[in-house]
C-alpha cells in the first residue's frame, strides 16, 4: 500500500518546506559577533561557539530523531516540539542577556531544534510524499532552508544595528510563524499509513558503509562551510571592509547563492551523478581563495555566493544518495546518523582551521585562503577513492 495515500500533498510539501527553514537559526546570532565579543571582552574562538557548540546539540538531535521517528512516534509531533526549542531557545536572551554561559545554553537549545527540524524534514519527505515529489522536494528544500536563513541572519543583523545586539534575538519570532504554519499544513500520519507500516517497525535497521561515507564527507563540507559562518563577520570589520549591516548583507548573499542554486540542485544531481560533492568542495575553495587573497567587499560578496551555491548542491545532495542505498525501514536512522556526524563538523570547525591558520600566518595565508587550499585538496581526494561513483554503482544493482 502506498504510504502516501490520503495525504494531500501540495500542503504537506508546503507544511514540509516550512520546517526545513529553520535549518539555520542558530546562524541568527552571527551579524552581532563582534559587538558580542567587545561585550564581554572575548576572543574570536570564543564567541564562535554561540554558533559552533549547536551544532554538537545538532548530533545529539540527530540520533534522538532517527531513533524517534524508526520507531514510529508522531512526526508532527516531533516536529513542533522541536520548532518549540527554536522559539524559545532564541528569544531567552532578551529576558538575561548579560551571562555568556547563558548565551551558550540558549544556543544550544536552538541547535537542538534546529538539528531536529534538518532531519525531520527529509524523514517527512519520505515518509509523507510520493517517491515522484521526493527528489525535487529534497532540492527545494535547500532553496527553503537558505530563504529562512537569510530572514534570519539579515533580519537579526538589522535588528542589531537598529539599537544594540540584544535585539538580535528579536528575530526568532519568525519560528513562531513557522510553527504556525506546520501546525495548519501538516498533518498527522494517517491511521491506514500507520497499520500500514505496523509490519515494517518490526524489521531490521541496515546501515550500510556508504551511509558513513556520506556523513563523512558531508563531516568535511560542514567544517569548511563553517568557516565563512564564524569568520565572515569578524574579517569584514578586522579588514574595514564594513560594519555590522555589511556583515549580515555579506551572509545574506550566501543564502541567495543556496537559494537560487537550490532550484537547480536536482539537475546538477541527474547531470553529475558521480561527481556533484567534489563540485561541491571545489566551490568551497574558489570562494575561499577569492575571498583571502582579494581584500574587497565585491569580492567578499562573490565568494559569499559561491559558498551558498555550494553548500546547496552537497546538502541537497546527501540525504538524496543515501536514500538510495538503504531499504525504506532504515532511511530514518541513516538520516539520523548523518545529521549526527555532520554536525560535529560544525562544531570541530574553529577547533581545526584557526589553529591551522595559525600555524601557516607567517606564510602570509589567512583563514580563507588556507581554508580554500584545503576545500581542493579534498575534493581530489574524493574523486581519486570513487566515493559517489560507488555509491552511484551499487544504488544501480
Amino acid at each position: 500500500m502506498d504510504k502516501t495515500k490520503n495525504i494531500p500533498v501540495s500542503k504537506t510539501r508546503i507544511g514540509v518546506l516550512a520546517v526545513s527553514m529553520i535549518g539555520m537559526a542558530a546562524l541568527a546570532i552571527t551579524p552581532s559577533y563582534a559587538a558580542i565579543a567587545k561585550f564581554f571582552s572575548l576572543n574570536n574562538t570564543s564567541v564562535q561557539m554561540l554558533t559552533s557548540l549547536p551544532n554538537l546539540f545538532m548530533m545529539l538531535a540527530g540520533i534522538i530523531i532517527g531513533k524517534l521517528t524508526a520507531n514510529k512516534v508522531n512526526l508532527k509531533v516531533l516536529t513542533l516540539t522541536s520548532i518549540c526549542l527554536v522559539t524559545v531557545g532564541g528569544l531567552l536572551p532578551l529576558i538575561w542577556h548579560n551571562n555568556f554561559l547563558f548565551l551558550l545554553f540558549c544556543s544550544c537549545l536552538v541547535g537542538l531544534g534546529q538539528g531536529a527540524c534538518t532531519n525531520l524534514t527529509q524523514v517527512l519527505i519520505a515518509e509523507l510524499l510520493p517517491e515522484t515529489e521526493r527528489e525535487t522536494t529534497m532540492g527545494l528544500s535547500t532553496t527553503f532552508i537558505n530563504i529562512g536563513g537569510m530572514i534570519f541572519i539579515m533580519g537579526g543583523g538589522q535588528l542589531a544595528a537598529s539599537s544594540n545586539w540584544v535585539n538580535n534575538y528579536w528575530i526568532y519570532l519568525f519560528s513562531l510563524l513557522i510553527f504556525l504554519v506546520v501546525f495548519l499544513l501538516l498533518p498527522f500520519q494517517d491511521k491506514k499509513v500507520a497499520q500500514a507500516d505496523q509490519q515494517a517497525k518490526n524489521n531490521q535497521i541496515h546501515l550500510n558503509k556508504y551511509v558513513f561515507e556520506s556523513a563523512f564527507w558531508a563531516f568535511m563540507i560542514m567544517l569548511l562551510n563553517n568557516v565563512l559562518n564564524n569568520n565572515i563577520s569578524l574579517f569584514v570589520v578586522k579588514e574595514n571592509l564594513g560594519a555590522t549591516t555589511q556583515a549580515a548583507l555579506t551572509s545574506t548573499i550566501s543564502l541567495i547563492g543556496g537559494m537560487i542554486c537550490g532550484l537547480f540542485v536536482g539537475k546538477i544531481g541527474k547531470k553529475l551523478r558521480s561527481s556533484s560533492i567534489a563540485l561541491s568542495l571545489c566551490l568551497y575553495g574558489l570562494a575561499y581563495l577569492l575571498i583571502g587573497l582579494f581584500h574587497s567587499l565585491l569580492i567578499v560578496f562573490c565568494g559569499s555566493f559561491i559558498v551558498g551555491a555550494a553548500m546547496s548542491i552537497a546538502m541537497g545532495q546527501f540525504p538524496y544518495l543515501i536514500s538510495l542505498i538503504v531499504d525504506d525501514n532504515s532511511v530514518s536512522m541513516a538520516l539520523g546518523v548523518y545529521v549526527a556526524i555532520y554536525s560535529v563538523g560544525g562544531v570541530v570547525s574553529p577547533l581545526v582551521i584557526n589553529p591551522l591558520t595559525n600555524l601557516v600566518s607567517q606564510l602570509g595565508l589567512n583563514v580563507f585562503s588556507i581554508s580554500g587550499i584545503l576545500a581542493l585538496l579534498l575534493a581530489l581526494i574524493c574523486l581519486a577513492v570513487r566515493y559517489q561513483k560507488n555509491l552511484v554503482l551499487s544504488a544501480n544493482k
